[in-house]
């Protein structure tokens, strides 16, 4: 009898070692799962009025472009992180028409060389998570095309794969009229992004090739030949 007893004793002990371990585990991904990158949490602080300026930085330089567009045959122009953060966060905030997917809110861009960094906040209603996005940007091998290498995808600092994250992101470049698929025989690292050929306003039609894109920290680069 005493040494089923202490049997029984030694098998309750690793039960609740093991349930212990479990429940560490759990916590631990949790807590992964929980992390908030640091230049993400920096981004999501500034404030609307830093943004402003930045924002109307970048509407005068596409007012530039849509007025340079008629009159030359080469476009450089820049456009910096903090400009594109700036519009995602003020016309794609919380009260603009502009829809981003069901349940992902706050986007930023970490702009770097050789990769950039797309964040986002998953919300559902038992859970909050943010995901990061490490890619590489570069022009395709075809004439108007981007491609965006995925590198990594993180929930949290925990390192996944985001299928459904990837539906819902084509589902809302469809919706937004982007020319977005995936390049085949990747499996679903390499996205391409198809820019149009041609700019037409009423009666006036412009070619257009992208022949340079460089990114590099903080700023993008795009040199454009008009036809």
């Amino acid at each position: 009898m005493l040494r089923i007893k202490k049997r029984w004793r030694r098998i309750l002990h690793i039960v609740l070692a093991v349930s212990v371990l479990i429940l560490l585990a759990c916590l631990f991904i949790l807590w992964l799962l929980q992390t908030v990158p640091l230049n993400y949490q920096t981004a999501l602080v500034v404030e609307n009025e830093v943004h402003q300026p930045h924002l109307v930085a970048l509407q005068e330089t596409v007012d530039n472009i849509k007025d340079d567009i008629w009159n030359r045959d080469k476009l450089v122009f820049e456009v910096s992180e903090q400009q594109i953060n700036a519009w995602l966060a003020m016309e794609l905030g919380p009260q603009s028409s502009r829809a981003l997917p069901e349940g992902i809110k706050q986007p930023r861009i970490e702009l770097g060389k050789p990769q950039q960094t797309l964040y986002f906040t998953i919300e559902r209603p038992r859970f909050t998570v943010v995901i990061s996005i490490v890619v590489q940007i570069a022009l395709g091998d075809n004439l108007n095309t981007v491609e965006i290498r995925i590198g990594s995808v993180h929930a949290g600092s925990l390192p996944v794969r985001m299928k459904r994250a990837f539906d819902e992101i084509e589902s809302a470049m469809a919706r937004q009229g982007v020319d977005f698929r995936w390049k085949p025989g990747t499996n679903r690292e390499v996205a391409v992004v198809t820019i149009p050929s041609q700019v037409r306003i009423k009666n006036k039609q412009k070619n257009l090739s992208v022949r340079e894109l460089s990114i590099d920290d903080d700023v993008v680069e795009v040199t454009v030949e008009l036809d």
